[in-house]
């Protein structure tokens, strides 16, 4: 019993550790998010009104204002992908693993104790039938278990 409940306190951690990175990442990207709204907004505006000026002299107004609305929006798009690249399964993976493995290891042990749960039932109901054979075989399930609990402890 005392794996199994080592074992879910390491689920409970695991997936309060991967929570907590997963949160830490999305606020990383919004925080570049939002930096990346400032800084397209105040740099933007001062370039913006240069670009305006220089590109007025070569071409007409409409292009120039046109040209410097598709420089706008490139620029928005790279700090968007360069937002969405930040990812946390490489620091995660540890943890999921470790969770995963906890998780077979519960599975394995309540599968143990529902064999020999299995054994000792049978051994019951065949005192009826032998009552003095059985004694062993009820026995040595008991045995077992308590070994396996002392061993475990």
């Amino acid at each position: 019993m005392n794996r199994i409940s080592r074992n879910l306190t390491t689920i409970y951690r695991t997936e309060r550790l991967i929570a907590r990175r997963r949160l830490a990442v999305v606020q990383q990207q919004t925080i570049l998010m939002i930096l990346a709204g400032i800084a397209a907004l105040a740099g933007l505006v001062s370039l913006n009104i240069a670009f305006y000026f220089a590109l007025n002299t070569w071409m007409s107004a409409t292009y120039a204002a046109a040209i410097l609305a598709l420089g706008n929006l490139l620029l928005a798009v790279l700090f968007a992908l360069f937002s969405k690249g930040i990812s946390a399964e490489q620091e995660i993976a540890p943890a999921v693993e470790l969770r995963d493995m906890a998780i077979a290891e519960i599975e394995d042990d309540l599968e143990n104790m529902a064999t020999d749960a299995r054994e000792l039932v049978q051994a019951v109901k065949n005192i009826g039938a032998n009552p003095l054979g059985s004694i062993p075989a009820l026995l040595l399930p008991i045995i077992s278990a308590l070994l396996k609990e002392k061993r475990g402890n």
